[in-house]
């Protein structure tokens, strides 16, 4: 009744070439490491330090000016006197005493502003400022 057809039920021939080629799976060997992608990034890198003598803050003289042990100057600190955080007023009381330890010339010499400056802690809140003052 029905006739053959041409192909006898088996698998189709033919279709169109070079499908699949693109994404071609890639059967890896158990155990050996992977290779790297074509689109890796390397990400390594390294840091080195560099050292500019010439701009070190701590060793800068300011100019024959007087400092003290953390290197500031008496108007630096009498202008710390008046800042608002507690703990940089009683530093800044500290370091006029290690000033004027080092350099009793610049109490000498700038005595009228050192008072006007200082005498608004006498009346401070906190505690811990007030004693720097007593101890100055």
């Amino acid at each position: 009744m029905g006739g053959q057809r041409g192909n006898g039920g088996g698998k189709k021939k033919g279709g169109n070439p070079g499908v699949g080629i693109d994404f071609k799976k890639v059967k890896h060997k158990v155990g050996k490491r992977l290779p790297k992608a074509q689109n890796e990034t390397d990400t390594n890198f390294k840091a080195r330090n560099i050292n500019l003598p010439s701009q070190n803050a701590i060793t800068e003289d300011k100019g024959g000016i007087a400092v003290n042990y953390q290197n500031h100057t008496l108007k630096e600190l009498l202008n710390q006197t008046a800042h608002y955080n507690e703990k940089s007023r009683k530093h800044a009381l500290e370091g006029l005493k290690d000033l004027f330890t080092r350099h009793p010339e610049e109490l000498r010499a700038h005595v009228g502003l050192f008072y006007t400056t200082v005498v608004t802690r006498v009346a401070d809140q906190e505690s811990s400022v007030r004693t720097a003052l007593q101890d100055l």
